[in-house]
């Protein structure tokens, strides 16, 4: 027996009247309301391509052509019991569906959440980021460089928010792990839309728990971007690398004159959600954050040995597990490196300091403000 699942409604009049539904295995059905009995409401199903199923999401068909000319002589009836959780289908005769169960001609939809469909499609979480830049204004066009330049600040700021949250909640991301994955899927008139979802593993919702409050994080930041104060207020709650790429896609922004509008959806959604950011917006929060040294700082603490130590230079290595760090004593914290034992270990107190550069690189740069030998275990 097969069964499908409720993924949006399309009307609803105390319940939902024509639905779309999909099946284990990601096959559209369009189901529609054609009795009412003792038992309950009865739905005719119909299967179609996603081709098919866009066309009528976007009132390019009718319902009733749906019906009347299918792409395979196949139709199902159900009575659920519950439309929030899955329900069976049985197959009936395509002579049982006559002409007075269709619905009257010219009933369409506009249904044109595309982030929502496609989040549904691929059942993972996914965004689209639309940039618009003045190049494209009457032609779909983009300079390379500046594709590039986004691509990179973009992904670097969905990267440093997912791991700062996976982080919060105790769950850090592997160093050498990535939780989504970008491609830039088309272009159209005044803007072009890069589509980004994850390249982890999804739960059966299709959610990836960290990319959704990295995309939730971001489009608060767009949110709050119209009040400089709120938005330097954001970048304190963050710091570190996450602040510094935000930054570098305001610089972005400002640099290249072109809003961006952030949409991200998952599966379960019953919209997908929108925020952007003008390009007036950015330049204020740049110069508000001109003054201030302390938005891309995050605290590191190195245990490990110490490779050298320059007294007069203030400059210092140390190696973790095999990984080289190094860095200069900070101004004013009274820190003097003599008297370090070379090839001992160590734990070094320190400030990170990330920039972001126009490319999307980061440039950290490590200051020390405190050391103590690191006790035998």
């Amino acid at each position: 027996m097969k069964t499908i699942k409720l993924l949006h409604t399309l009307l609803e009049y105390d319940f939902p009247q024509v639905f779309v539904a999909n099946d284990a295995i990601g096959r559209r059905y369009i189901c529609m309301v054609c009795d009412i009995t003792e038992r309950g409401h009865s739905f005719l199903c119909v299967p179609v391509s996603i081709e098919r199923c866009e066309q009528l999401l976007t009132g390019k068909i009718d319902l009733r052509s749906v019906y009347e000319n299918p792409e395979v002589s196949e139709f199902y009836k159900a009575i659920p019991d519950d439309l929030t959780a899955q329900f069976e289908i049985s197959f009936l005769p395509s002579f049982q569906v006559t002409a007075d169960v269709l619905p009257e001609p010219g009933l369409e939809f506009f249904f044109n959440d595309e982030v929502l469909v496609k989040a549904q499609e691929l059942n993972a979480t996914v965004a689209f980021a639309s940039l618009s830049v003045p190049e494209s204004k009457y032609e779909p066009r983009i300079r390379t460089r500046k594709l590039s330049a986004f691509l990179n600040i973009y992904q670097s700021v969905i990267k440093n928010l997912a791991r700062a949250s996976s982080k919060s909640m105790g769950k850090p991301i592997p160093k050498n792990e990535e939780p989504y994955e970008s491609d830039v899927f088309g272009f159209c008139f005044g803007s072009f839309t890069v589509q980004v979802r994850s390249s982890d593993p999804c739960d059966m919702l299709g959610e990836n728990k960290a990319l959704i409050v990295a995309f939730q994080r971001l489009n608060e930041f767009l949110d709050a971007a119209d009040n400089a104060d709120n938005a330097v207020e954001f970048l304190l709650s963050v710091r570190g690398h996450a602040a510094s790429s935000l930054l570098g896609l305001l610089n972005f922004i400002a640099e290249n004159d072109c809003q961006l509008t952030n949409r991200w959806s998952t599966p379960g959604m019953s919209k997908s959600s929108q925020s952007k950011i003008r390009v007036a917006s950015a330049h204020n929060i740049i110069h508000r954050c001109r003054t201030r040294q302390d938005i891309g700082v995050e605290t590191l603490e190195l245990v490990g040995i110490v490779d050298s130590a320059d007294v007069t230079a203030g400059a210092w290595k140390i190696y973790v597990e095999d990984i080289a760090y190094s860095g200069v004593v900070r101004d004013g914290s009274g820190v003097n490196l003599a008297g370090i034992i070379l090839r001992d270990r160590y734990i070094f107190r320190c400030e990170e300091r990330i920039e972001m550069l126009g490319t999307g690189r980061e440039v950290r740069k490590i200051y020390l403000t405190g050391f103590e030998p690191a006790s035998e275990i």
